[in-house]
């Protein structure tokens, strides 16, 4: 369950998280009138829609999505507020209907952070990234961070100003509560930056349990729901096909029938599909990364099955894409990949030096029956 960003922030700022001040808009006025509000000279028109990711780049935050004056502000949303959006980034809605203004920063990333349910290895994981490089990996014992915790973190980021090494431990502690307190799947940071000594998370990300949900009754109003045509139209213009079903299990698969096979298969072991992703016979690597969001987009979906033949399909090409979703987005769910044929070695290695959970094997029936035990079971 996937929540947008507004609603994170929210979240976030509850917790104590040091997030920046921002408000929800609709219209060019608003957004003026917010602008003046939090006073300031430079701030950030972002788009809040249906995505599995930030409908924005870090690029077009500098420029398009940039404002130094209310006054700017009102005139950049009166251009944004209306517009089609495009790729490259997935979206599930036509036209930007609402913008979440916030008080603007320096890009420069300190680092981003994550901590998540594992998938091989029960329990929980916490992970340092800085630029596109995972640089430290830890397995949080009893629940609980400790001296030595920090003590590996501090050293690993090479913290020396005692106030910087306590503002960044507060937030671990923060950040890991909220997690725990959610019962989460996910939680990331990113990024957390440095600014005048103080550490500021820009944005982040939270990934929820669906199944949990009547627990959290407050989270209800935040569960995105609304979906429809555009996702089969972003999967066409992606050069692959999206078909909408009733299940709870996503399949990614290279061609129609290794697809309706897949489905049959799952069926037959009494089971059912939530969508099914045909990236067809030659993807791309952004092909695939678009598929696997838009099925970890789907509120339904509690697993995922990637079934790939390589014949004319690189396997390589499948990994890469599913690498490259999941740094941009916390994977929330069990995937098992079965790869077979061609580049299937090659692909296999480059999953498993990523931070995927995923079960992998190369027989379809134990992919299938493994699919389904992590569906009914999660994490």
């Amino acid at each position: 369950m996937e929540l947008n960003e507004y609603y994170v922030k929210q979240i976030f700022r509850s917790a104590g998280l040091p997030v920046l001040d921002g408000q929800i808009t609709y219209t060019p006025e608003e957004a003026k009138e917010v602008a003046q509000q939090m006073g300031g000279d430079a701030f950030w028109l972002k788009p809040q829609m249906m995505t599995s990711a930030p409908p924005y780049t870090d690029e077009e935050l500098q420029h398009k999505f940039f404002a130094t004056t209310p006054q700017e502000v009102e005139q950049s949303a009166t251009l944004i507020l209306g517009e089609s959006f495009h790729e490259p980034n997935p979206v599930f809605s036509s036209t930007i209907q609402r913008l979440y203004i916030e008080q603007a920063t320096t890009l420069d990333a300190f680092c981003r952070l994550v901590f998540r349910v594992d998938f091989e290895n029960p329990g929980i994981t916490f992970s340092i990234c800085q630029n596109t490089s995972q640089i430290l990996s830890l397995q949080i014992e009893n629940l609980k961070l400790n001296n030595d915790f920090y003590k590996k973190v501090c050293d690993k980021l090479k913290l020396k100003k005692a106030g910087i090494k306590k503002q960044f431990i507060s937030i671990l502690n923060k950040a890991f509560q909220l997690f725990l307190s959610y019962d989460a799947m996910a939680i990331e940071l990113s990024p957390v930056v440095c600014k005048n000594e103080k550490l500021i998370v820009v944005n982040g990300r939270l990934v929820f349990d669906p199944d949990s949900l009547f627990r959290f009754p407050e989270l209800e109003q935040c569960r995105e729901t609304k979906l429809g045509h555009e996702r089969e139209a972003l999967a066409k213009k992606n050069a692959f096909r999206y078909t909408k079903l009733n299940g709870n299990i996503a399949c990614l698969s290279n061609g129609i029938g290794l697809g309706l096979a897949t489905v049959d298969l799952i069926h037959k072991n009494n089971a059912s599909v939530a969508c099914l992703l045909d990236v067809g016979t030659n993807p791309t690597i952004k092909s695939i990364t678009t598929a696997l969001k838009l099925a970890l987009a789907e509120p339904d979906v509690d697993a995922i099955l990637v079934n790939i033949f390589g014949g004319l399909t690189s396997c390589k090409n499948i990994a890469q894409g599913l690498v490259d979703a999941s740094g941009e987005i916390a994977i929330g769910v069990p995937i098992v990949v079965r790869m077979v044929g061609l580049d299937a070695t090659e692909g296999e290695a480059i999953l498993r030096k990523s931070l995927i959970p995923f079960y992998y094997t190369s027989q379809i029936d134990l992919a299938v029956q493994e699919v389904i035990k992590q569906a009914k079971e999660g994490y």
